[in-house]
């Protein structure tokens, strides 16, 4: 028996597929760290195993004013990019946290986020057998660059988890709030109806009564998108 299996562990840690001990002594240790209030914790209320839009984090943590996604990697291969941005998407950080021994899984998470990566940043790390459990750098807004790839990014029917309420887009006023975006060189919060075939654009300090429906056009904000001059600045609004 490896001396880091772990005893009389609570079911509330454990996914529903085969978990090695590997994966799961790393929820272990950070359950175990946030009772004994000893580094890394954080406070917050922590679900393991929960889903979050059509995704199951390892462990999201649901803080005051921030938001926590984290992920360990012991050997899967990870859908890195996208889930990275599926979390800022809908207002977490998130923590890639490997293994010692995978860092052929380390490399592949760098090749995946570096080009939209910015310093500072560091990928986590935890070893079993040392008792190291070490969260490192979290992605952000900050130091993460989410260009708008696809007119996906504007209907919310596509948003990941929406059709099961999942995603939590809030209303405002009249219409459903993407939240923020850099628009060819502009700050902008954007409303859209629910098809996102028609937007209003609003402007920081502006009134959302104030900006008129139809602008930016759904053709205009294509091509802005095609031209790589949007990108996402902030989750998906709440509505307030």
């Amino acid at each position: 028996m490896r001396e880091f299996e772990i005893w009389g562990c609570p079911d509330r840690l454990r996914s529903a597929g085969n978990e090695s001990p590997e994966h799961l002594w790393a929820k272990f240790a950070l359950d175990r760290r946030k009772r004994e209030k000893r580094d890394p914790w954080f406070p917050g209320e922590y679900r393991f195993e929960r889903t979050v839009a059509d995704r199951v984090p390892d462990c999201m943590i649901l803080g005051e004013g921030v938001n926590r996604w984290i992920e360990f990697v012991a050997g899967s291969e990870q859908p890195y990019r996208e889930k990275t941005r599926e979390a800022l998407r809908l207002g977490f950080v998130i923590h890639w946290v490997f293994h010692k021994d995978h860092d052929d899984q380390r490399r592949a998470a760098r090749q995946a986020l570096e080009p939209e990566l910015a310093e500072p940043f560091e990928l986590g790390v935890y070893d079993p057998w040392g008792d190291v459990l070490e969260l490192k750098t979290p992605i952000t807004y900050k130091n993460y660059e989410f260009p708008v790839e696809s007119m996906a990014e504007f209907r919310p029917k596509l948003i990941l988890g929406y059709r099961a309420g999942a995603a939590h887009i809030g209303r405002l006023n009249d219409g459903l709030d993407l939240g923020m975006f850099e628009i060819a060189g502009c700050q902008r919060r954007l409303i859209t109806n629910g098809y996102g075939s028609h937007f209003r654009a609003i402007a920081p300090n502006q009134q959302v009564e104030e900006a008129p429906w139809g602008w930016p056009t759904r053709d205009g904000l294509k091509r802005l998108v095609e031209a790589g001059r949007v990108r996402r600045l902030g989750p998906v609004g709440s509505g307030d």
